[in-house]
């Protein structure tokens, strides 16, 4: 394949299954029916998606929203074939750092764009894999918002169930416990443990210095038993890379359905640690505002409005 940029590839995936004015007019012609729509559908199913792209607008949304999807994915994993962006792994790990937060709407727009990614490039020849958007990936991508009684996008588990979770691993003596840890306790990114080094751990001062998003840069204090058990004499304590973090989300959601918990996801271990500080700023007498601005600092968060994100209003633990 010689298309070199993501925008040219997912053009031309798309372009193999749209439909133009001619094409929908002879279906209807031969077919002799009056709803292209609904003679397309499985079955006539309202719900099931169509085999083809019917209208510009459509397109250019599909167009748009995979486009930057793939980007983002390329960014991530330093690969800039399609075809192999349509990993599995590849996707979810794109979705939970980019999309965590996403409405519903937007996520359901995009699911269905790079299912036509998908069924393009299969008719180019580019892959003969699955569509990776399989009903799995749909409820995993659900349960960023499906929060039962936790109430809203990317709030943590119930406090109770966060460490029921690095039991759970610990016992099985899981190789990702520790880094479910940094993530309950520490309130770090999966990627930055994922890229954590050896050098990032100040024994002295029991901090972390971690540089996040935006490259800003932050300390964050270490509790001692899990500072004892990091080797710092690796460059990297874990592995920098997207298999890793695939299997480090593949890990926490194989042991919340064993616990029989409704959520999941690594991300939502940080937002425990937010919610858990920002409970004990308040305990000391701290003010709204104050606790929030802490809890953003420790976060590595720009604006202190993004703790909404993850500590409700009128929060009570």
């Amino acid at each position: 394949m010689s298309l070199s940029s993501i925008s040219n590839q997912v053009n031309h995936a798309l372009a193999k299954v749209t439909w133009d004015k001619e094409q929908i007019a002879a279906y209807l012609a031969e077919e002799g029916v009056t709803s292209v729509k609904k003679a397309l559908r499985p079955d006539g199913d309202p719900t099931q998606p169509l085999p083809v792209i019917l209208g510009i607008n459509t397109r250019r949304t599909y167009f748009q929203s995979a486009t930057l999807f793939f980007k983002r994915a390329e960014e991530i994993t330093d690969e800039g074939l399609l075809a192999r962006l349509l990993d599995p792994d590849i996707i979810m790990t794109t979705f939970e750092e980019h999309y965590t937060n996403a409405a519903p709407g937007t996520v359901n727009k995009l699911l269905a764009a790079l299912e036509k990614v998908h069924l393009g490039s299969t008719k180019l020849g580019w892959t003969k894999e699955p569509c990776p958007i399989t009903s799995e990936l749909r409820e995993w991508v659900k349960s960023f918002r499906d929060d039962s009684d936790v109430r809203s996008p990317r709030f943590g588990y119930k406090p109770e169930d966060a460490e029921r979770v690095i039991s759970y691993l610990n016992g099985k003596k899981s190789a990702y416990a520790l880094a479910a840890e940094l993530a309950l306790r520490c309130g770090l990114r999966e990627d930055e443990i994922a890229g954590l080094k050896g050098d990032n751990v100040d024994l002295e001062q029991k901090l972390l210095h971690i540089t996040g998003k935006g490259g800003r840069h932050r300390q964050v204090p270490i509790p001692d038993d899990l500072l004892s058990r990091l080797n710092r004499s690796k460059q990297y304590l874990f592995t920098p890379s997207a298999s890793w973090r695939a299997g480090f989300r593949r890990t926490v959601i194989e042991a919340t359905k064993a616990l029989g918990i409704e959520i999941s996801g690594v991300h939502r271990l940080r937002s425990n640690y937010a919610q858990n500080k920002y409970q004990d700023f308040i305990t000391q007498g701290i003010d709204e505002r104050e606790a929030r601005r802490r809890v953003s600092e420790l976060l590595g968060h720009a604006r202190i409005d993004v703790t909404y994100k993850y500590i409700p209003k009128d929060f009570s633990a």
